[in-house]
């Protein structure tokens, strides 16, 4: 377990084991943090926007997403455990939320979408306590966190996509009764099933992208086809900034 840097974004190396510890330590400690992942399209974003990155770096977590990151990793000189995505990972935090009784707050996706991902979850996960949904179609903030504190809750999931997610949780931070802050993109849109995950055997060949891609390709084209050269551009040209 370290952290090491992609160029100018810090990134921690750890094992998804590493970070259900860190975070069950955390939580039994009532310790506030967050806890966001970095894609290929999210440093392509951080490289463009001085408050994403600046939000990235003062983050407690911040976790490898993607085949792409690992590549970039490589050519700077090191290498991940192992892929930590949040759609992946996230199932993994709300499990050890239902085995330690957390309670848990999800805010994102269309109107619908949070309330059909958490029947999915205690549907899979019995034990697990939900004690607020909320749509990301909000216009007063200050209600919403009026909300979310009321219901105070040990973990709170943020699905309103990159970078908006994480500087919403990083804006907020200090005034939200919760103590784990995760910025989880599209995870609430998969576990509702409002989108379909790519088959298994692209999961295990590394190409969720490219499904992605021919099913969203209006919204998805230009961050792969653009964005994939664009991230080695940056990767190379922060090279001289990895520490």
């Amino acid at each position: 377990m370290g952290t090491k840097y992609l160029g100018n974004i810090k990134v921690d190396v750890m094992t998804s084991n590493e970070v259900l510890t860190e975070i069950k330590n955390k939580l039994t400690n009532q310790e506030k943090f967050k806890l966001f992942f970095l894609n290929a399209h999210c440093y392509n974003l951080s490289q463009q926007s001085e408050e994403y990155a600046s939000n990235l770096n003062n983050a407690q977590y911040v976790l490898n997403d993607g085949i792409g990151v690992e590549i970039g990793a490589k050519l700077l000189g090191f290498t991940f455990k192992e892929n930590l995505n949040g759609t992946d990972l996230t199932p993994k935090i709300l499990e050890l939320a239902a085995k330690n009784k957390y309670k848990v707050y999800l805010l994102g996706g269309a109107p619908g979408v949070a309330g059909k991902a958490a029947e999915n979850f205690i549907k899979k996960y019995p034990a697990l306590s939900i004690v607020g949904v909320q749509d990301g179609y909000f216009k007063d903030t200050e209600k919403i966190i009026e909300n979310i504190n009321n219901a105070n809750p040990d973990i709170l999931v943020v699905a309103l996509g990159v970078p908006y997610q994480e500087n919403w949780i990083s804006d907020h931070f200090s005034k939200i009764n919760a103590n784990l802050f995760m910025g989880v993109g599209a995870f609430l849109d998969f576990s509702s099933n409002r989108v379909k995950r790519a088959p298994e055997f692209l999961l295990k060949a590394r190409l969720e992208w490219v499904y992605r891609l021919v099913n969203e390709p209006t919204r998805l084209w230009k961050r792969t086809i653009i964005g994939i050269p664009q991230f080695f551009y940056y990767i190379l040209k922060n090279k001289h900034a990895s520490k």
